[in-house]
């Protein structure tokens, strides 16, 4: 495959990646373009990616200790805070908040676990435990 017919791919070249963007022109219309990014670029991402794998393990230890519920870990390993839980799950937010203490969510019913293994794309067996 020539690189004009498909133009994301890695150019070592320069230190560069290339990647399609997607934008409008002047006249509104829709175009693509090839934007270079840099190592500036690839550092700052990597610091981010670095911080999520460290809150997700932070969010790990807790659950191991039996400070959070599991509902924590996986609110961090799937990068959903309370609200967007709340609405991908259909559960009111004071009560995803009430069913982050582990207490609570030991006595949680099978439906409530159902709900939040969907919004996690697992199953209800992954939710109650961590890796």
């Amino acid at each position: 495959m020539d690189e004009k017919s498909n133009p994301v791919y890695k150019d070592q070249r320069f230190g560069q990646s290339r990647e399609l963007l997607f934008s409008y022109d002047k006249d509104g219309n829709f175009e693509k373009t090839v934007g270079f990014h840099g190592e500036p670029d690839r550092v700052i991402l990597q610091q981010a990616w670095d911080h999520f794998n460290e809150r997700i393990a932070d969010a790990r230890e807790k659950v191991l200790a039996g400070k959070v519920s599991p509902i924590v870990y996986y609110m961090e390993k799937n990068l959903v805070d309370t609200l967007n839980l709340s609405m991908l799950a259909g559960i009111s937010l004071w009560r995803v908040k009430r069913h982050y203490k582990p207490n609570v969510f030991k006595r949680l019913n099978d439906k409530t676990l159902q709900k939040y293994a969907v919004a996690f794309n697992i199953s209800v067996e992954e939710l109650k435990k961590v890796d």
